[in-house]
């Protein structure tokens, strides 16, 4: 009995002794997109806003839905030319549009929690339970082992729209729709299968997840990024059957701390006011 088990824990240290450069430069672009979406999600009074959730969802199809009506079909990549740059900023522009129209509903935790149950039902029985096929508009380029053009444009996105963000160069009203449209854009682009319904419960599982850790907005960045870097080395050295399990077990966790530390600092804020 010990000996698979050995055998698994030393096939697990050879896989992340070869493979952990791959591995952090993955977890660092995926937790990007879940700190978009991380702090799109976070009101202003720190409560959870599910809309963006929905938001996200209606992103993914908007942008891949622009993709085809400009032409392109699942198959070979292309070269990078002026027509690719013209469909990914079109892509953009109206993902955003899309994602920011979306998320000016405002009202109640449930309220927020039914637009996305809403979304994704209706998602699932227009387009069905499986993902569009993947569209690529172009061949990505690597710039070194590891670590492609791709990666690079969603790691520098990211930090910048997150940077602006942060530093309220950007209006409250728009910020989350333009938070919600870029980890929509920037996603698909990464995974160009990613327009699927169940896409937003796993990245929108984790950026709640950060949003429920952290008390402030770079800590919820810092979450997200390590939660990226989790996600992958899970994947990595166990498989994405078991991700939705793993992912909810952290939201629970996460919940519960929240739950706690809420009700300790109140009673500690009663201690000191009597």
């Amino acid at each position: 009995m010990n000996l698979p088990m050995s055998a698994t824990l030393v096939r697990t240290a050879e896989l992340l002794a070869d493979q952990w450069w791959t591995t952090a430069l993955e977890g660092l672009t995926q937790g990007a997109v879940y700190a978009l979406l991380a702090i799109a999600c976070t009101r202003r009074d720190r409560l959870v806003d599910t809309v963006p959730l929905a938001a996200f969802t209606l992103g993914l199809f908007t942008a891949y839905t622009t993709y085809a009506a400009l032409g392109y079909r699942p198959g070979p990549t292309l070269a990078f030319g002026v027509s690719t740059a013209f469909a990914l900023l079109a892509a953009l522009v109206v993902t955003i549009a899309v994602t920011t129209a979306t998320t000016t509903i405002r009202g109640h935790f449930l309220v927020g929690l039914g637009v996305f149950v809403l979304v994704e039902a209706a998602t699932w029985l227009l387009r069905g339970d499986s993902a569009e096929p993947p569209l690529r508009l172009f061949r990505p380029h690597e710039l070194f082992p590891g670590f492609d053009t791709v990666q690079l444009t969603v790691l520098l996105v990211a930090s910048a729209a997150l940077t602006l963000t942060l530093r309220q160069r950007i209006r409250p009203f728009v910020a989350s729709g333009m938070l919600t449209g870029l980890a929509a854009f920037l996603y698909l682009l990464k995974v160009p299968g990613a327009a699927w319904y169940l896409t937003a419960i796993l990245v929108g599982v984790y950026a709640v997840t950060a949003v429920l850790l952290a008390r402030t907005p770079p800590g919820m960045i810092t979450t997200a990024v390590a939660l990226g870097l989790i996600q992958v080395c899970f994947e990595t050295f166990v498989g994405s059957r078991w991700w939705l399990p793993f992912s909810l077990g952290l939201l629970v966790l996460a919940a519960a701390y929240r739950f706690l530390r809420t009700r300790f600092t109140a009673r500690r804020q009663a201690v000191a006011v009597a």
